[in-house]
């Protein structure tokens, strides 16, 4: 064979390569309105380099789901130290973290062996990681080594603050997520399908042994999924179609409020060591958006409901 068919046919296969990585990307995928953009956009790319590598082996999406869990911790203890060395670590474990959160699920779907606890167990993981982030932020505010230049009191109360429009935030995404489910996709039976399977399995493990985690996670899933379940049935009808075209870049603009978009305005302003980025972000300007927001998407809905009663 000569040096060009050679040629030719180490591209034939590298193309070849390329586009089975591209077809399984494509399958290691949620659909798009589970994913910010962020995510979809930064961390699913990064964490599917992980996915080819732990892909042949034996590693579980759970095993993956506990090392972004401690990874996430490690990054709180070097929130703690609370010096610009400390937030560097920090941040830069708190991005890989991130990744290691879209590893998990990105294997379960490709190897088909996701289980419901372990969908569970990847979600607690985000609440996990963010509660000792924000813990280790505190410890290391309270030694007095950042200062924010124009707060007079301590940064102690700016934590809070933030704290609480971050989970605001998150929240409120979530629901127009659901609601954009539910009106323009027409997946409210997904919500119950999720129910059902979780049911089944705490009908399965309940009289087993040496199941307990499993069975308050499920418990507590159980729980939450009642509420979404309950706003499901109080939300109005709209046509599928004239809400999807109102609401698909909405639910867009929404993302950029969600909790990857805090999470990586901390990780930028640790890295630089300037927490008040973060306090800027969160306290200010991603309430002053959400505001803004919240009166088009009112709009929006005011303008369906005419269109619902012609």
């Amino acid at each position: 064979m000569s040096s060009k068919e050679r040629n030719k046919e180490t591209l034939k296969k590298i193309s070849a390569y390329n586009a089975r990585s591209i077809r399984e990307f494509k399958r290691s995928l949620k659909h798009i309105v589970f994913d910010e953009t962020l995510t979809l956009y930064i961390l699913r790319p990064i964490a599917f380099i992980f996915v080819k590598l732990l892909y042949p082996t034996n590693i579980t999406p759970n095993q993956v789901s506990l090392m972004s869990i401690i990874v996430g911790m490690l990054s709180g203890y070097f929130f703690s130290l609370g010096n610009a060395t400390g937030y560097f670590i920090a941040g830069a474990l708190y991005f890989f973290s991130l990744v290691l959160d879209c590893v998990d699920g990105m294997i379960a779907r490709l190897k088909k062996n996701g289980t419901p606890v372990g969908r569970i167990i990847d979600g607690f993981a985000d609440y996990i990681v963010g509660i000792s982030v924000y813990i280790g932020l505190a410890i290391g505010f309270s030694k007095g080594i950042v200062n924010i230049d124009f707060w007079p009191y301590s940064p102690m109360i700016l934590l809070v603050i933030a704290a609480i429009s971050h989970i605001f935030h998150a929240m409120i995404v979530d629901y127009y997520r659901v609601e954009f489910m539910s009106h323009g996709l027409g997946k409210v039976t997904s919500v119950w399908e999720e129910k059902r399977i979780f049911t089944q399995e705490m009908e399965r493990i309940k009289n087993m042994r040496g199941k307990w985690l499993d069975k308050i996670l499920i418990a507590v899933y159980l729980g939450y999924s009642h509420l979404q379940i309950f706003r499901l049935n109080e939300q109005e009808e709209f046509d599928r179609k004239a809400y999807f075209k109102s609401n698909k870049l909405m639910i867009l603009l929404w993302f950029w409020i969600g909790p990857t978009a805090h999470v990586f305005v901390l990780i930028l302003s640790a890295i630089l060591f300037r927490p008040i980025i973060y306090f800027v972000f969160t306290i200010g300007l991603a309430n002053i958006y959400m505001l803004v927001l919240w009166i088009i998407q009112v709009k929006i809905k005011q303008r369906l409901r005419k269109i619902q009663k012609k």
